[in-house]
C-alpha cells in the first residue's frame, strides 16, 4: 500500500511511519470520507472513549455518588467491572428493560441496551440473516469478499459476526436489569451506565463504539 500523504510504500498502513501523527482524509466504513490519523478514522477514536464510567464513586460529571444520587442502589454493579463477578447476575432474555449479551460459546460477540431485551434480541437475529444471505448472494460471484467494500443493507457488526459466526452458534443473555423510573433522563443514564459496565466487564468483539444512550 501506498502512502496517501507521500506515496511511500507503507505496508498495510494508510500512511508511513513518518506520517503516522499527519491528519488526512481517508473512508471510514462507519462515517465515510473524513478525518484520520495514521490508521484511525477521529469521529470512530472519540466514540470508543468511555464517558458513562463511575470512577471514585463519582459520576461522569464529578459528582459525588450518595445515597441521595439515582446510581447508588446499583454502585457494586458499576465498579466491580470483572466477569467474573458480573456473570452471577445472568440470566434469560425476557421483556424487561437492561442490558444483554450476544454469544459464540464463551466468547462475548456483544453487548447492548433495550428497554425490550426480547425484542431487541430478535432485531439482531433477522438484521443477522440479513446479512448472511446477502453475503451468500456476492459470494456465488466473488471467490473472495472483502466486508468493509460491501453495500451494508444492515450495521457492519452484523457482517462481522455473519462472516465468522452461525446463527445457530449464538446464545443471548440478560446481563443487568434495569427497573423503570420516574425520570426518562435517569432511567436512560442507567442504561447507558450499565451498559459501559457490562462492556468493561465482557470485553465484546463487535461493539466498536463507548456506550451512549439509545436516541
Amino acid at each position: 500500500m501506498k502512502c496517501v500523504i507521500c506515496g511511500k510504500d507503507c505496508g498495510n498502513y494508510l500512511v508511513c511511519y513518518e506520517h503516522r501523527n499527519t491528519k488526512h482524509k481517508s473512508t471510514c466504513k462507519i462515517h465515510g470520507k473524513t478525518t484520520f490519523i495514521g490508521n484511525s478514522c477521529q469521529k470512530c477514536a472519540k466514540l470508543k472513549e468511555p464517558i458513562y464510567v463511575v470512577e471514585k464513586k463519582c459520576d461522569r460529571n464529578g459528582k459525588r455518588i450518595t445515597k441521595s444520587h439515582f446510581l447508588y442502589p446499583y454502585l457494586d454493579r458499576l465498579t466491580n467491572l470483572t466477569r467474573g463477578y458480573q456473570s452471577k447476575y445472568q440470566r434469560r432474555i425476557s421483556h424487561c428493560a437492561g442490558i444483554y449479551g450476544i454469544f459464540a460459546g464463551s466468547t462475548c460477540l456483544y453487548v447492548g441496551q433495550s428497554v425490550d431485551i426480547s425484542n431487541r434480541i430478535e432485531q439482531h437475529k433477522n438484521n443477522f440473516k440479513i446479512a448472511q444471505k446477502h453475503m451468500q448472494g456476492i459470494r456465488i460471484w466473488k471467490k473472495r469478499i472483502q466486508l468493509n467494500k460491501i453495500k451494508h443493507k444492515v450495521e457492519f457488526k452484523y457482517y462481522e459476526m455473519a462472516n465468522n459466526y452461525k446463527l445457530k452458534d449464538l446464545t443471548y443473555k440478560t446481563l443487568f436489569v434495569v427497573p423503570r423510573m420516574d425520570s426518562d433522563k435517569e432511567f436512560n443514564e442507567l442504561l447507558t451506565y450499565a451498559e459501559q459496565a457490562m462492556m468493561i466487564a465482557y470485553k465484546p468483539k463487535y461493539n466498536h463504539i463507548a456506550a451512549r444512550p439509545t436516541a
